[in-house]
């Protein structure tokens, strides 16, 4: 009897699951998507860039849908507006450039056309001698070493990307190769350079930064937190053009093209200190501080204990803004899409008659594109401790299939854009029991997963700040299209037969953990 009756009570517990699976699936739709897409991903938005009004605005669409929804807000702060303290640093163009001096001092050449690779820690400006070094570049194992009879400290340096074997092997023809370059730093570091300036070698697929577009990719606004100011590198590393490469190696009676062909050649570096000019190299900064805020919603969990424990939905909400034309990043695809899917999940929790054992926590995070400053600072200031989390679902760019214009490359990486009805995930596996668990949700939702492991080609996204804390995470994408972080990514070309599925399959995840009476099993910690 005593069988029967704990065979009934199971039974009971599964169907109430399922029950209640049902009950919160039913208020997820494509006609809310939709609504909340035309909205969010519209030129009225401006792109969404974090410090911006428009971002602002994003927030507090974000945040009536929650009182609407009746999603309660942080219970220490009785707000759904996380304040982010950040500062803003821009590049001066007008103040910033790169001059050529001959023996006596006198200006040869001026250009404000150089791209800051990686801003330095305050306004800075260098004169001095100048060295060519090739690639920048030593391979201890077949001795070439670009630096072998020169002295770069104190120096303006001019490397060209990637390096003799890359070159020889049609390697690293793309717009920055991180691989290939961060190799580099470390000795090109350690010699106390006083500047670097970059080019884009004459066999690469690019001439400049700005037919490459690194000139839009990296010459926008960079922020950090307010008070951590001053972690940037002592020194400037700048793109350069060509036409500037060549003019700084006129007095040497080669132009960059030329120095190229020499080292393919013969096999061995041709280094040289430039003699009869000197450069001066300047690269200023504005500061400003701004206003930015992440927006958390909560539903509480049913149990007086487990309650203490939450899953975290994490997207973010934020774009790139404007081109240098006025038009508008709109990031539909991103990240509007996990940002609008994310609401439409906290709807389906809301309309539960028995909510989940464990609280729910979704969290819209700002400035992703800045260097997920958002899930950084939320997992540095959680409204649930980090080692109460179990689970970071996080969603990033889930409204987009295949379609005719995604072939070819994206800024050198291939274009991975998944078929309707499918996504993509990734993760470090650190729970078998959490795979399990998404597979079964995939299949009820009607979506096929790729499992893509931990690393994205082209970036990060939020999950890592929630990995940093050693919380397990599932990030789910649609991969590269032919619009990303172009102003093509509109409204029009979101697949919201996907955007529904995945939006379901994270639901019945995130609902399942949260319903469990036993913590998640974590059997590969990272």
């Amino acid at each position: 009897m005593k069988k029967l009756i704990l065979i009934i009570i199971s039974s009971l517990a599964i169907n109430q699951l399922a029950n209640a699976q049902k009950e919160g699936l039913a208020f997820i739709g494509q006609a809310d998507l939709k609504a909340y897409m035309e909205f969010f991903a519209s030129d009225d938005m401006a792109g969404r860039e974090t410090g911006t009004t428009q971002n602002d605005i994003s927030a507090l669409f974000i945040k009536s849908n929650l009182m609407r929804l009746k999603v309660k807000p942080n219970p220490e702060t009785g707000d759904y507006l996380q304040k982010i303290p950040l500062v803003s640093s821009s590049i001066d163009k007008a103040n910033s450039f790169l001059k050529i001096l001959n023996s006596n001092g006198e200006v040869i050449m001026s250009t404000d056309s150089v791209i800051s690779l990686m801003p330095p820690s305050k306004t800075m400006e260098v004169t001095g001698n100048v060295v060519f070094a090739g690639y920048g570049y030593e391979n201890k194992n077949t001795g070439y070493s670009d630096f072998e009879g020169i002295d770069i400290k104190g120096k303006i340096v001019i490397i060209m990307t990637r390096n003799p074997e890359a070159v020889k092997s049609g390697a690293g023809k793309m717009v920055f190769s991180e691989q290939l370059e961060s190799m580099k730093f470390a000795s090109l570091m350690m010699r106390g350079p006083a500047a670097v300036l970059f080019v884009y070698d004459p066999k690469n697929s690019f001439r400049d930064a700005y037919a490459s577009g690194m000139a839009e990719l990296v010459g926008g606004n960079s922020m950090s937190f307010k008070g951590r100011q001053g972690n940037s590198l002592p020194l400037q590393v700048l793109f350069i053009t060509r036409n500037s490469a060549d003019n700084l190696l006129k007095p040497e009676g080669y132009n960059l093209e030329q120095m190229q062909e020499r080292i393919s050649a013969q096999g061995k570096p041709v280094s040289c200190e430039i003699t009869g000019l000197m450069a001066t190299v300047r690269t200023a900064l504005k500061e400003s501080e701004i206003s930015a805020s992440n927006v958390i919603g909560i539903i509480e969990g049913s149990d007086p204990v487990l309650k203490n424990e939450c899953i975290v939905y994490s997207a973010h909400f934020d774009h790139t803004g404007l081109n240098a034309n006025g038009e508008a990043y709109n990031g539909a695809d991103d990240n509007a899409s996990g940002s609008m899917t994310l609401l439409e999940i906290a709807e389906a929790f809301t309309n539960l008659k028995q909510k989940p054992l464990r609280t729910i926590v979704f969290v819209w995070v700002n400035g992703e594109e800045k260097g997920m400053l958002g899930s950084r600072y939320y997992t540095e200031n959680p409204v649930i401790p980090m080692e109460k989390t179990i689970v970071d679902i996080n969603l990033d760019m889930v409204g987009r299939s295949k379609m005719a214009a995604d072939t070819g490359k994206f800024y050198g990486y291939t274009l991975d854009i998944t078929q309707p009805g499918e996504i993509n995930v990734y993760t470090g596996h650190e729970s078998s029991e959490l795979l399990e668990i998404m597979n079964a949700s995939a299949k009820a939702a009607g979506i096929k997963v790729n499992d893509k492991g931990a690393k994205i080609e082209a970036g990060s996204s939020d999950h890592a700040s929630f990995i940093a804390k050693k919380v397990p995470a599932l990030c789910f994408n649609s991969g590269i299209h032919s619009d990303l972080h172009r102003i093509g990514d509109d409204v029009e070309k979101i697949d919201f037969d996907k955007m529904e599925k995945s939006a379901k399959m994270c639901f019945l995840i995130g609902y399942k953990i949260a319903s469990q009476q036993k913590r998640m099993i974590v059997d590969n910690p990272q």
